[in-house]
């Protein structure tokens, strides 16, 4: 891939200096970080979101500030750990990358945050929905999603009081973003009416839900809520029937998928999950875009993708606003950008939290996602 990249970069600087025998200009190169954990299927798709985003900017052969540049992707693997979290986000302070998209973590993502604010680098989660992120105020700080609090308390405001689920049975996996959004959950179920019947984490890395699953039994809730990783809902989903359990189960992260679907399919459990996100399949533009990165990747486009695509046309946007590339510039006008993506309208507030985000709650219906309520924050 990365050889493929360089390959194309290549070519079009050649392209460009053959241009400039006659103008003697020579274009220049503009990085764009891109850091998650790359192994992961999700930052997979959406780090090829980053190169097809990239790749389209160049062929309208770009100019900043009346020099042409060509944007180039530097990518780096956090692993999703919070040591090489710090060091990544200073080699990109270091670098001349114009900002970062990621990271793809909540935990990375605000582990990043403060080493970005110091430098004065911009930071775009593509997929971070922690209220924490943005909670600190750093000017460098962007979020593309919604965030957990404000989708959550929604969630449960309809699930306790349209729905009757009052008696529910809270697990997380431990992590920075589990323990919060479990925390946010059950202070807006008890705001709502409910009553939290127990409360527990779990190992980030066990796929071995006997122990909650037996208290669930004997506690008979009406609905579990699990905020962990996607392999662990997964694993939690498909050992619901096994122990008889006739509750609902509410879980969250990227997990309106095909293959998540593939792995609940005998499950007879009512399934919901909250997303932060209208239904993109509806979204103009999402249909093209998927079909482009099928034909460039040749494999799926997951949905989470989008954003990164949308994050990577964001900061060219704002170099191309400001007409600079000087990283406090790009900033600004971050705070100040109005821009319609794929994933929806996006502007920010002073905080740089999404102004207006959009939430879908979404339940397995005959093995397939199905949205159950859209809700919409003024």
């Amino acid at each position: 891939m990365c050889s493929f990249r360089r390959f194309i970069l290549l070519l079009l600087t050649g392209i460009f200096a053959a241009h400039a025998i006659a103008s003697e200009e020579l274009p220049k190169i503009v990085q764009i970080g891109f850091a998650g954990p790359l192994a992961e299927i999700n930052t997979k798709s959406g780090r090829n979101a980053a190169i097809l985003a990239i790749e389209e900017a160049n062929k309208s052969n770009p100019r900043i500030n009346g020099q042409a540049v060509i944007f180039d992707l530097l990518e780096q693997d956090d692993k999703a750990d919070p040591r090489i979290t710090e060091y990544i986000a200073r080699f990109f302070v270091s670098s001349k990358a114009i900002g970062v998209v990621g990271h793809w973590t909540s935990n990375a993502t605000v582990i990043a945050a403060p080493v970005y604010n110091a430098a004065g680098l911009a930071q775009i989660s593509p997929a971070s929905w922690s209220r924490g992120f943005t909670q600190k105020s750093y000017k460098s700080a962007f979020q593309i999603l919604g965030s957990d609090d404000a989708g959550l308390a929604l969630a449960a405001e309809y699930l306790v009081r349209d729905q009757q689920l009052k008696r529910i049975f809270v697990l997380d996996d431990g992590a920075y973003l589990g323990v919060s959004m479990a925390d946010y959950f059950s202070n807006h179920v008890k705001a709502a009416g409910g009553e939290i019947v127990y409360r527990a984490s779990v190992n980030g890395k066990t796929s071995d839900f006997n122990a909650p699953l037996q208290k669930a039994r004997q506690i008979k809730p009406d609905l579990i809520f699990f905020s962990g990783r996607v392999i662990q809902s997964d694993a939690l989903a498909r050992n619901l029937q096994r122990f008889d359990l006739p509750s609902k189960l509410l879980i969250t992260g990227s997990v309106v998928t095909d293959n998540f679907l593939r792995g609940a399919e005998k499950t007879t459990n009512t399934i919901m999950a909250i997303v932060p996100s209208t239904p993109l399949d509806k979204r103009p533009g999402m249909a093209a875009l998927q079909k482009k990165y099928a034909e460039r990747f040749n494999t799926e486009m997951l949905p989470f993708a989008a954003y990164s695509y949308d994050c990577v046309n964001l900061l060219i946007a704002a170099a191309k606003k400001t007409n600079s590339l000087d990283r406090s510039k790009i900033i600004d006008a971050l705070h100040e950008i109005k821009y319609n993506g794929i994933t929806g309208a996006i502007s920010f507030d002073a905080n740089g939290a999404l102004l207006k985000p959009s939430f879908t709650l979404y339940a397995m219906e005959q093995n397939k996602w199905v949205p159950l309520r859209v809700f919409t924050v003024k």
